[in-house]
């Protein structure tokens, strides 16, 4: 009988624990002020823009040297996309641009897709490319084939 008890003591403390969590979490602010804040530029530059680094650095590193050579050739754009990479937080970044006008983007896989994937799509707006980026599009980019995505747009020139 006393152990009936002691279960069903148990049985009502997790039950009131349950509740207080469930009431706690609905009650939590689910407002944009604690979803992703992400960091770029939302109008083209006025200023010139940084350059890129030299892709040749990258020359044994066919990811890296993709994504540095297609990154010289949208640099506006990429100035207007943000990095879903933590470089704003942990590097200072302002836009996607500045992980290729430093060393970022030659070991970020996740910079490296979205200016291949901003490459792909430069004819459309910088706010129509956020939007599919946002939606999950560049992350199909296969790095693996970044040589022959390079090899299919040598001397393509962003017009």
């Amino acid at each position: 009988m006393r152990t009936r008890r002691i279960v069903a003591a148990l049985v009502a403390t997790l039950c009131a624990l349950a509740t207080l969590l469930i009431a706690s979490i609905s009650a939590q602010d689910h407002s944009t002020s604690r979803e992703l804040k992400l960091v770029y530029h939302d109008q083209p530059p006025v200023l010139p823009l940084p350059d890129t680094l030299n892709p040749e650095q990258f020359a044994q590193n066919d990811p890296a040297f993709a994504a540095y050579t297609l990154a010289a050739r949208v640099r506006r754009t990429l100035y207007q996309i943000p990095c879903y990479c933590p470089c704003d937080k942990l590097k200072g970044h302002k836009s996607l641009l500045d992980c290729f006008a430093s060393n970022h983007g030659a070991s970020c896989h996740i910079c490296q897709q979205e200016t291949i994937f901003c490459f792909l799509h430069r004819r459309e707006s910088a706010s129509q490319i956020r939007k599919r980026i946002a939606d999950g599009e560049a992350w199909t980019i296969d790095l693996s084939k970044s040589a022959q995505l390079l090899d299919a747009v040598k001397g393509a020139t962003d017009k």
